[in-house]
């Protein structure tokens, strides 16, 4: 295996952990703001997704 697979498979994994952790970061606050704050109130105008 030479250093450029080597290479390889760090960058992968590396962008892989980034986008999961990334991800579970951002649910983590929206859950607990809501925890604290409570759900936020849902207006057809203002909605955010």
């Amino acid at each position: 295996m030479g250093k450029e697979d080597t290479d390889l498979k760090r960058q992968l994994v590396y962008g892989a952990l980034s986008l999961a952790l990334g991800a579970l970061a951002s649910w983590l606050a929206r859950y607990l703001t809501n925890k604290i704050l409570g759900e936020p109130e849902q207006d057809d105008q203002s909605a955010i997704e």
